[in-house]
Formats: C-alpha cells, structure tokens, sequence
C-alpha cells in the first residue's frame, strides 16, 4: 500500500532539521499538515512543494521569519489553523508576524480581517459548516484581545469616535479590530457594539464628552435604512447650539461591504465613505487638521 503521509519525525529526517523545527514549521502555518489522533501527520506532495519553494527562496527559514513572506502567505497559513480550530497555531502564526516586522495593522488589516472574509466566503457559499465559521470568529475574538494587551498607548487622547453597527448588524468582531485600532492611535474609542438601535447611536453622542466622529457599519443590505436613521440620530444632537450655520459638528463615516461609493454614503446622510480602517484612521487625522 502507497504510503501518502508522512509523521514529522519522518519529515524531520527528510529536512534534515530537528522534530522541533518542523513541529514549528505545522503549527505557525508554514507547512499545511493534518491532525491524526494525537499527532501531525504531511501529505508527501505538500512536502515536496514545501522543499522546493524552500530551495528556490534560497533563503530557507529565515525568510520565513523575517518579512519575506507577502500578506497573501500569512492569510493562507492562519486560515488553515482557524479551520482546524488551532487557536495555539493561530497565535503562532500572528507572533511570527510580529517578530518580522509587521505592525498591529497589518495584523489586523492584512492578516485577520482577509482571512475572516475567506471564511465567512466559504461559509456562505455552503463548503463549510457554520460552527467551523463560529469557532473560528471566536478564536480571533480572544486572539485580538491578547494582542490589544500588547499594543496599549499611554498618553492623551486626541478626542472621542463612536463606532457601531447598526439594528439588524450581528457580527460586531471586524468593529473590535477597528476599535483596537484607533485606540492604538491615540483614540478614546466608544464602541457600542452590533445590532443597536438607531436611537442609541444619538444618545451616545449626546452623552460622550469631545466626541470627533462617529463611524457606523454596515455589512448587508437590508441595514442600510438603519444606518441612514443611525446617521439621523447622530445630526440631531451634535449640531453646536451657537453655530448659525447650523452645521454638524461630528464628523459621520460609513464604512462595511454594503456602501459602494461616496456618492451612497452621502445618500444615507454621512460625510465620508471609508473603505477600511486604515481609511477611516485617515480621515480623523483630516478633521484634526482641519480643525487646528
């Protein structure tokens, strides 16, 4: 019978590294490998791709920990930990990121962010069940709160931004990342979390001392009315009481899957579409500006 797998003590020899190195190699998404009972198990033709892009690199390992890997690289390694529920793996492989060079957004934007959207793909197109698409979500989710205990930023902050999802919106995990995010940036960042009626969104604004812009997501269609009343509620109570021109004084972004343009933002009563977050970082750093 043809032998197709092989253990990583097998894998080990044919490398000539130690078990250990290519233990690392599986669980940092360098070399795709299965779960076998208790152990690993590689599948001799990814071994053999592995070996030659190892040979062709001419750099082995060492581009791997330092930077020579594209965005692409790292998205396909931790896709493969998520589905397989490896959460140790998962945070193996952000680690490794990190020890190359990348920053926060580059995790967050680079890394976590496409690898969700991949899933969710595979997920909505029916190739995966839905509690490997939960199980995953949840891994990010405390992956993201390990990482924001790394990334605090000390000092003042340079004002307020309220960022949401509105009624109907159920997955509030990309609107951590971005609160994360901003926070890294020196933002007092209130986030209201999914699913928030559009009333709430005012009542935040109302209540929150400096409040800069309020940013609301929305990622399906059938939110879009509730993101236009959530802008709605926004204009009502944070226009300046002395201002004549009776002109806002928050900045409101739309951001998520479901706007297509500027033009589509300004239809639902924003000031700016803001395609990602690193987008959305931008234009607060515009209305600082502006204001100074």
């Amino acid at each position: 019978m043809l032998v197709k797998y092989l253990t990583l003590l097998e894998v080990s020899k044919l490398l000539d590294v130690h078990y250990m190195t290519v233990y690392r190699y599986v669980r940092e998404g360098m070399l795709p490998a299965v779960r076998v009972d208790r152990g690993w198990q590689v599948d001799k033709a990814v071994l053999k791709e592995f070996q030659l892009a190892k040979k062709s690199s001419g750099k082995g390992e060492s581009k791997a920990r330092h930077g020579g890997r594209d965005s692409a690289d790292w998205v396909d390694r931790i896709v493969g930990r998520l589905i397989d529920g490896d959460e140790v793996g998962s945070a193996n492989i952000l680690n490794s990121a990190l020890r190359s060079g990348h920053d926060l957004q580059f995790i967050y934007m680079d890394i976590l962010i496409p690898a969700l959207v991949i899933i969710g793909d595979r997920w909505e197109s029916g190739k995966m069940d839905v509690y490997v698409e939960h199980r995953s979500s949840e891994i990010v989710f405390r992956l993201i709160v390990q990482l924001s205990l790394k990334f605090k930023r000390r000092g003042l902050d340079r004002g307020t931004v309220v960022i949401g999802a509105p009624k109907g919106e159920l997955h509030s995990l990309t609107i951590a990342m971005i609160t994360h995010l901003l926070r890294y940036e020196g933002w007092n960042v209130s986030n209201l979390g999914a699913d928030l009626p559009a009333d709430e969104f005012g009542k935040a604004v109302k209540n929150l001392q400096n409040v800069v812009g309020v940013c609301v997501v929305a990622t399906m269609p059938s939110s879009l009315s509730e993101a236009a009343k959530s802008i709605s509620a926004v204009r009502k109570v944070s226009k300046s009481n002395g201002d004549k021109s009776d002109k806002p004084t928050v900045k409101c972004f739309v951001g998520g899957s479901a706007i297509r343009s500027d033009d589509h933002a300004q239809e639902l009563g924003a000031d700016k579409w803001v395609k990602d977050p690193r987008e959305l970082i931008a234009a607060l750093d515009s209305v600082l500006c502006r204001a100074s």
